[in-house]
């Protein structure tokens, strides 16, 4: 049985209706903090009445109010590399775009950025690559993070190292968790199976089955600490926030936990990208304040997950 039941969320999309009276309840639901049926949360993606929005937004600050309090967590990404085998037609990594330079750190680079990091007083760091390795091969991920950890400047230092790379194979993932990184986070992009192969043409990310099934390897081999995302303008985002829903659930009910970070990255315009300067299905502020309002009851199955806005 596939993990996202496609069938289930067009029949909902199709029936749901929302009146106010009944989005009341819903929010009052919601802040009993026991999460919110699939129904319910379709709903919440109709609202556009200015009040309604507004107590939406309301809802979402009590939520995440009552769960963390007044607590922002920060963290530092880090490219340490752009090469790519993929062709993914929103991203300028791609392996065809000629326009941009491709660049790989040494861990000498790495290294030193680090410790520019370290003195602006940063203690986590989100290190990220292109899915496509120099010679050392996944070795040199690992090299990357080893060296991140023993850089040190004066009394300051990296504490905790989240991953986003190409997805891999149970073996690679335990390597990956022996590195002692904290969140492994990987983007589904979008789960909307004709669309996902219409921008993803070429290499292993083509592949949807592999790549939605990552989490489920990462997990396998003992890391319970993972965050998912979807890059909102490539489909009809009521679609994809139901998705995301499922895929929650799928973790949560196979594994006893679900992922531990949300990310809503919202499509932008990429050297060498005519579909990122023109989105497919483009989502405007409003609608990616109404998304991110209406993650924190998500969060709730997530089991006090974070909501990360990219």
């Amino acid at each position: 049985m596939s993990i996202i039941n496609v069938q289930s969320i067009d029949e909902i999309l199709k029936t749901e209706k929302c009146e106010n009276d009944r989005l009341k309840d819903i929010f009052s639901k919601a802040k009993e903090l026991k999460g919110l049926s699939a129904n319910e949360v379709a709903c919440l993606t109709l609202i556009n009445d200015a009040e309604m929005l507004e107590e939406l937004f309301a809802t979402a600050q009590y939520i995440k109010n009552s769960i963390y309090g007044r607590r922002l967590v920060l963290f530092a990404p880090l490219y340490i590399s752009n090469l790519c085998a993929n062709e993914c037609l929103y991203c300028a990594f791609r392996a065809g775009n000629k326009s941009v330079h491709r660049r790989v750190l040494s861990q000498s680079e790495i290294a030193n950025e680090i410790k520019i990091l370290e003195e602006q007083g940063h203690k986590r760091v989100l290190l990220v690559a292109g899915e496509s390795y120099p010679e050392e091969g996944f070795k040199y991920v690992l090299d990357s993070i080893e060296t991140i950890y023993k850089t040190k400047n004066g009394h300051n230092e990296i504490r905790r190292v989240n991953v986003n790379i190409a997805p891999l194979s149970v073996d690679q993932f335990k390597q990956l968790k022996k590195s002692a990184i904290g969140t492994y986070q990987l983007f589904q992009e979008t789960y909307d199976r004709d669309v996902y192969s219409k921008v993803h043409t070429a290499g292993k990310k083509s592949d949807y089955e592999w790549r939605l099934t990552a989490m489920d390897r990462a997990m396998e081999a003992g890391i319970d600490d993972v965050g998912i995302g979807v890059l909102f303008g490539l489909a009809d985002w009521r679609f994809e926030t139901l998705a995301l829903m499922q895929h929650i659930n799928h973790l949560d009910s196979k594994f006893g936990v679900g992922p531990h970070t949300i990310s809503v990255p919202r499509l932008e315009p990429a050297t060498g990208s005519e579909i990122s300067v023109h989105p497919p299905v483009p989502v405007d502020d409003i609608t990616f304040k109404k998304i991110v309002a209406i993650l924190p009851v998500l969060v709730i199955f997530l089991r006090f997950a974070r909501v990360v806005t990219v």
